[in-house]
């Protein structure tokens, strides 16, 4: 892989991650479409950490108050919850909300990878993410109230909508936002803990994988690997703030159109 082309990959890596337009399809399209040798794991992997990473660094304050707030608390308060502080559950919120997506990657995570990454099944994965989100749509505007608070509950059930985004073409940020809005949260706490969500789970299947793929690495894969990184980062930044100011006021149309055109495109392009 060129360096280029690790540079082309890791910004459509930080679009795609924080866009509900699903990243996972965009690597795989990239090179097909381009005719490009099909990156190494790795490669999509250190994409994937380098997003995670673009997390951190924007929710860094959220961050450092989740984790001192949840251990201060556990420490104080132990099993007594409705004594913690809103950052303490919060944190507590993200753990139960990380848990089906960790399971479900853990016992069918190399079977998925393997049986839907073709790009038939991406376009299918596409169109199924898209009416979800039609949905959420839909049955967001008939709500006459939305909450910007969330229960231990429905942290569960939103890290449902979560583990949907293991089949490629889903979208991560689509499939919780949409689920968030589902279950009553307002747009924009909808989003905020998406992108919150996603931070444990990520981070875990990037460092995993990468430690399983240490042995497959030499040094020519380095650069191209550094460069992604980078580039991935650097957007993935800029795609958190556009995509926190899109979501507050405007609806989710413009990305179903883009997705269920771009399925379209991919199932005449795997017919012919």
């Amino acid at each position: 892989m060129s360096i280029i082309q690790a540079v082309i990959l890791g910004i459509v890596q930080g679009v795609t991650e924080f866009f509900p337009i699903s990243s996972t399809a965009h690597l795989i399209i990239f090179p097909e479409l381009f005719g490009w040798e099909e990156q190494k794991l790795v490669f999509d992997t250190t994409l994937h950490l380098a997003t995670a990473s673009a997390l951190i660094v924007y929710f860094w304050k959220d961050i450092i108050s989740i984790v001192g707030s949840l251990f201060r608390d556990i420490s104080k308060h132990g099993k007594k919850i409705k004594h913690y502080s809103s950052e303490a559950t919060l944190g507590l919120k993200v753990v139960v909300g990380s848990i089906p997506a960790g399971v479900v990657g853990l016992l069918f995570g190399n079977f998925i990878e393997k049986v839907f990454r073709g790009i038939f099944s991406v376009a299918i994965f596409l169109l199924f993410g898209s009416i979800l989100m039609y949905v959420a749509e839909r049955h967001h505007k008939k709500r006459f109230l939305v909450k910007d608070e969330i229960s231990l509950g429905k942290s569960f059930k939103v890290g449902i909508f979560q583990a949907l985004a293991l089949l490629p073409g889903f979208s991560r940020s689509g499939a919780t936002i949409s689920g968030g809005m589902i279950l009553g949260l307002s747009r924009k706490e909808a989003a905020r803990f998406s992108f919150l969500l996603s931070i444990p789970v990520v981070l875990f299947a990037g460092i995993s994988q990468l430690i399983s793929s240490l042995d497959y690495l030499n040094m020519a894969d380095f650069p191209p690997m550094a460069f992604g990184f980078i580039a991935s980062f650097i957007t993935g930044i800029f795609a958190i703030k556009f995509m926190l100011g899109f979501v507050r006021e405007k609806r989710l149309h413009p990305f179903i159109y883009y997705r269920v055109a771009l399925a379209l495109f991919l199932i005449v392009l795997s017919i012919f």
